[in-house]
């Protein structure tokens, strides 16, 4: 008689912290067969790392496991001792870690990372390897991912890497001892959609060719798609609904599944709509501006100029949102940070409002016309700080008397929607949605005309990104801001923004409202960056771009070199 590979039963499991005890996963229960993609899906806090790490075995000290049983090949986890269920990392299941940077320790070389973690799983398992044996394995398994050069990516430090190559070492990590499950949290969550898409591909194709099983830890719903063969939805530690992928997607039950659905921005049909502007004189233009950094290369470390902004010519106009996409590295936030006066252009003339700067002349930072909220709000906001002491460092900016500090703060908690209590909380008190509420209150704090989106949104689960751009929406609307919108989720894009811009290798390779750049687009780096993002049903994937492999290969190593 056959069993599941993984079977969780009936699985309870509190936190204990100050003296009390928090309830963190209720009941759980799944199953994973031998050779199938399960994904497990719900918004931060829902209890999805939990759960992996116990399964891993990996849980933090103040957790308990209350009741339940973990059953991995016919064997009850809970019943083995320290050290067989020590073995079995690595060996009987592996995970892919979310963020692929801060994975690594910064000081040690990559081959150093895989070497250590094949000696000491050797070690627990009694196996005596050799330094030659061991780098013959992670050679064979750097080249199994893609990397075509193993003794190269092992002489480089992580930072040396592009997201999508770190990304890729740690899937080898993961597959070192042929694991037969792997565990992928959040694996695309950091990347670009089109490194993404690499990504996913190469996950998909290891699962087929390995014979592995897979559990993908996921908030993006496209990625449970091209990814997963059934899926549970979680919430507040439960497992609430579970089924076939496309019983899921297409006839949810319950209103939680069909919330977060809902909240997923379309590509193409419903709901995709032109934000219109009016003609209005632009608040910024750039004439033929580039920015080059100083780079030292060769053995004597002679300084060469690297352009990563290549004589841009765009004008916003007055309350656009104005989108700019491209992959990491493209020039999106050089570009941003040189018309916030932060950098000053290598060469070309920038207008913002009415102040000017050029070649050569001092750089100004425009703190009362231009202000930032930053992609994640958990490194964006000082942990040491109240949401008081955040908002009072812009307000001695804009010379506001001291007298006058908190009714301003109570006015900016107000406009984001958020009460006058939170001025006492600090950053960890917060959820992820409320964090960017603040950040964007402290960018507003010095009233500008100005807001620099820099991915405001992809740290967030989908229901709260929706929220934060209703938000967005609103200030806009009522302040009569302008935005300068960076990201990679074009989806996003599509119904937020008024006008695009598709940025390569420091250069705008397209650009023009939403409808003309997705019905329509131009460049074929447009078509391939459209091609790649994950949708939620077979009739968007129609309606996407066709790009041949060849084609998209050519832009990408284009993109990247």
């Amino acid at each position: 008689m056959t069993h599941p590979l993984l079977q969780i039963f009936d699985l309870n499991v509190s936190f204990s912290s100050y003296g009390r005890s928090t309830h963190v996963l209720k009941d759980v229960s799944l199953k994973i067969e031998k050779g199938e993609r399960v994904a497990l899906i719900g918004e931060t806090g829902s209890g999805k790392s939990v759960t992996s790490k116990s399964i891993l075995g990996t849980l933090p000290d103040n957790a308990r496991i209350d009741s339940g049983s973990i059953r991995f090949d016919g064997q009850e986890l809970f019943a083995m001792n320290d050290k067989e269920r020590e073995a079995l990392k690595g060996t009987a299941f592996s995970i892919i870690m979310q963020d692929p940077l801060s994975s690594f320790n910064p000081v040690f070389r990559i081959g150093r990372h895989l070497d250590d973690v094949m000696y000491f799983a050797d070690k627990r398992s009694g196996v005596k390897s050799s330094a030659k044996q061991r780098m013959a394995r992670i050679s064979d398994v750097l080249r199994q991912v893609q990397l075509e050069n193993p003794e190269r990516i092992c002489a480089a430090y992580p930072f040396q890497l592009s997201g999508g190559m770190r990304q890729r070492v740690l899937i080898a990590l993961a597959l070192l001892h042929r694991p037969t499950l792997l565990i992928a949290d959040e694996p695309g969550t950091a990347l670009d959609v089109t490194t993404q898409s690499e990504i996913l591909k190469l996950i998909n194709q290891l699962v087929d060719e390995e014979g592995l099983s897979l559990l993908m830890i996921t908030h993006n719903l496209g990625v449970v798609r091209q990814t997963a063969d059934r899926v549970y939805v979680m919430r507040h530690g439960e497992i609430v609904e579970h089924g076939p992928f496309r019983e899921i997607f297409e006839n949810p039950r319950k209103d939680y599944t069909k919330g977060l659905i809902e909240a997923i921005p379309p590509l193409y049909g419903d709901g995709v709509v032109d934000q219109p502007v009016a003609e209005t004189r632009p608040i910024i233009k750039l004439e033929k501006v580039s920015k080059s950094f100083e780079v030292k290369s060769g053995f004597f470390g002679k300084k060469a100029g690297y352009p990563a902004v290549k004589e841009t010519t765009l004008n916003i106009a007055e309350g656009e949102i104005f989108g700019l996409a491209g992959e990491s590295g493209s020039g999106k936030t050089t570009l941003a940070r040189t018309i916030m006066g932060l950098l000053g252009p290598t060469t070309g003339r920038i207008t913002v409002a009415t102040h000017q700067h050029g070649e050569g002349e001092k750089v100004t930072p425009l703190r009362e016309l231009t202000q930032i909220v930053y992609q994640n709000p958990g490194t964006s906001l000082n942990p040491k700080r109240t949401v008081s002491e955040t908002l009072s460092v812009p307000l001695h900016f804009v010379k506001l008397p001291k007298s006058e500090h908190r009714t301003r703060m109570v006015s900016l908690l107000d406009q984001v929607n958020l009460p006058e209590s939170y001025l006492s909380k600090y950053p960890h008190e917060l959820s992820g949605g409320q964090k960017q509420r603040v950040a964007i209150a402290r960018a507003l704090a010095a009233n500008p005309r100005i807001l620099v989106l820099d991915e405001p949104t992809s740290a967030l689960d989908v229901s709260v990104q929706k929220d934060v751009v209703a938000l967005l929406q609103r200030l806009r609307e009522e302040l009569g801001l302008t935005y300068l919108f960076i990201s990679h989720d074009l989806s996003l894009m599509r119904n937020f923004c008024s006008h695009i811009a598709i940025m390569l290798k420091g250069e705008i390779v397209e650009q023009g409202t939403p409808a003309e750049v997705f019905s329509n687009p131009q460049h074929p780096y447009t078509r391939a960056l459209i091609a790649a993002i994950p949708v939620m049903s077979d009739a968007e994937e129609e309606q996407k771009p066709k790009v041949s492999e060849e084609e998209r290969q050519q832009f990408l190593v284009q993109a990247r070199s």
